[in-house]
């Protein structure tokens, strides 16, 4: 079990490399190696590779001897572009894409989930379990990858033949043709680099060719996240709220109370113990248990088939966990165990990553939005209603419409639900200028000429840019266009383009001196396109900030020029006045 001490004590280096980010910078501009490499952000290359994680945070369990929620699984999206005047998106027929872990600017590389032999151990999931014979991913979900492959066979880790040493570059095992988007699913990574340090947000890089030519088209690093905060020990240690001393229940106490691997085998064994003293169950003695073998998780369900079995007459993974957990009161202050309106470590940061890990690390985390803003509790996660990993708050929940047309008092709400807490109902707008492919999640979402929604936002849960500056997460869009946020740089795909209202969600050119010195004409023939994002009375809103720093023409001749910094919401007043 020496893969629980190799975690713990990591969490005080980790707590070095990184605040809310997570896993080390992003910068590293003299690193031609890790972070400039052929075909990595050329301005003037010829293509472009979009790539982004589905979820932006996945979990994983280290320990998979006891019970277990989730396995090493992970996923990596990308579109491969062809830049040009009307730019295209290639498909499986002219292009190949593939993967390799990269270090980040802190030096952290992870090249494969394999215990390293006299140095690292990162996980038991491969490992034979003694009392069966067969390995722990066997038992558990009756496949029998080979070390280092993940639970779709034939998609691995980068570096299967000799991870440590070759780092091997990975091919993408399927392209979804609806999507247009080439996929690598079930990528078994866990939070625990080459060196034994924590780092939940690795670096992959992922590299375009042609099937013809192995030179590099173009590549992007992208970050890969995966946690295992969450351990339940809080309250399942012997002595805690879950397991008190004096219980009938036969609670593990453990063989070293100063041995955080002891205390956390002791507090999984008190879950099993104290599931079949409730519910009538064997299941300390039938390890491992794999808990959605009996309670439905759609994050396990990769066909879709839905529940099966004794799945069908029991509640679902989340309902018990978030329903039947969001109705515990503490007996000592007669409230709730997880306050409602209690702060994230409190409530969701509990058992969701984390404390250290900062799941909600992007935009609207720093933005000052919690969980329960969008989610609602425990109580309407885990509600018979609620579908879990289906319905989900909406981008047009909050992102209501624009200045001519949108709900509330602002343009950006930060509540994505106007009903009860407990309820949680997503709003939806009539203004659809923001909101998602109609009865699509954003994960799956496409916009702006078929690019996939997170290509240009980021992944779900990590939404660009994040706050702390030098973060893993930051990389890609830098790379793309020069800064962090959100892709708004025409150029990043279009080699030219006509001053135009049909970009990405109706957004003008930007960065365009044509646009600087002609769009006067724009608003003599539509004062309301103007109107939607710079104001009714175009003083500037949150839609017209600039994302980086700007030099604006004034003339034809280049010779008056405006500096409007990063950040300023762009009015008529910057320069002139405003119209009649």
């Amino acid at each position: 079990m020496k893969w629980h001490r190799e975690w713990l004590t990591s969490l005080i280096i980790l707590l070095s490399l990184t605040a809310c980010g997570g896993g080390g910078g992003g910068g590293g501009d003299d690193d031609d190696d890790h972070h400039n490499g052929a075909g990595v952000s050329q301005a003037t290359g010829s293509h472009r590779v979009l790539a982004f994680n589905d979820l932006g945070m996945h979990c994983a369990d280290l320990d998979y001897s006891t019970f277990v929620i989730l396995p090493p699984f992970n996923v990596i999206h990308t579109q491969v572009i062809e830049r040009g005047a009307t730019p295209r998106i290639l498909d499986a027929s002219s292009v190949n894409v593939q993967y390799l872990a990269i270090a980040d600017g802190n030096g952290s590389i992870n090249t494969t989930s394999q215990n390293l032999a006299g140095s690292v151990d990162k996980t038991n999931f491969w490992d034979i379990n003694p009392a069966t014979g067969n390995s722990f991913v066997s038992d558990l979900f009756g496949l029998n990858p080979a070390p280092d492959e993940g639970l779709l066979f034939g998609q691995s880790m980068p570096g299967i033949l000799n991870p440590y040493n070759t780092n091997d570059a990975q091919a993408f095992n399927h392209y979804d043709p609806e999507k247009k988007w080439f996929a690598a699913d079930g990528v078994p990574i866990l939070p625990i680099d080459d060196s034994g340090q924590l780092n939940a947000y690795p670096l992959m890089r992922v590299t375009a060719t042609r099937p013809d030519n192995p030179d590099t088209l173009a590549s992007l690093d992208v970050v890969l996240p995966v946690a295992s905060e969450a351990d339940c020990q809080n309250c399942h240690a012997a002595g805690e709220i879950a397991a008190p001393l004096d219980s009938s229940i036969d609670f593990v106490l453990p063989d070293d109370i100063n041995d955080p691997n002891s205390v956390l085998e002791a507090a999984k064994l008190n879950i099993l113990a104290l599931h079949d003293a409730e519910h009538g169950t064997d299941l300390i003695n039938a390890t491992p248990v794999l808990c959605a073998g009996c309670h439905y998780s759609a994050a396990l369900d990769l066909t879709g088939a839905g529940p099966t079995g004794q799945q069908l007459r029991l509640d679902t993974m989340s309902q018990v966990m978030h329903g039947h957990h969001g109705r515990l009161i503490d007996p000592d202050t007669e409230q709730a165990l997880f306050p409602v309106d209690g702060s994230l470590e409190e409530t969701c940061y509990q058992c969701h990553p984390g404390k250290v890990t900062q799941c909600l690390r992007g935009a609207m985390g720093a933005a000052g939005i919690s969980c329960q803003d969008c989610h609602g509790s425990m109580l309407a996660v885990g509600g018979d209603e609620r579908r879990p990993w289906l319905d989900e708050p909406r981008c047009e929940s909050c992102h209501t419409g624009d200045a001519n047309s949108h709900l509330g008092d602002s343009l950006r709400l930060t509540q994505a639900w106007e009903d009860d807490i407990d309820t949680a109902t997503p709003r939806l707008a009539g203004n659809k200028r923001f909101a998602e492919n109609s009865a699509t999640l954003y994960r799956n979402s496409l916009g702006h000429g078929g690019v996939a929604c997170e290509g240009c936002h980021g992944s779900t849960h990590a939404i660009w840019p994040n706050p702390l500056a030098s973060a893993n997460d930051n990389l890609a869009a830098i790379q793309l266009q020069g800064h962090a946020g959100t892709l708004s740089e025409c150029s990043s795909c279009h080699t030219s383009l006509p001053l135009t209202l049909d970009g990405p969600h109706g957004m003008h050119n930007v960065n365009s001196r044509g646009w600087n010195l002609e769009h006067e004409e724009f608003y003599e023939d539509n004062p309301n396109a103007c109107r939607s994002c710079h104001g009714q009375n175009l003083e500037g809103t949150v839609l017209s900030m600039t994302a980086a720093d700007r030099t604006f023409l004034s003339d034809d001749d280049g010779e008056r020029t405006r500096f409007v910094a990063k950040g300023t919401p762009v009015s008529c007043t910057l320069c002139h006045e405003r119209p009649d």
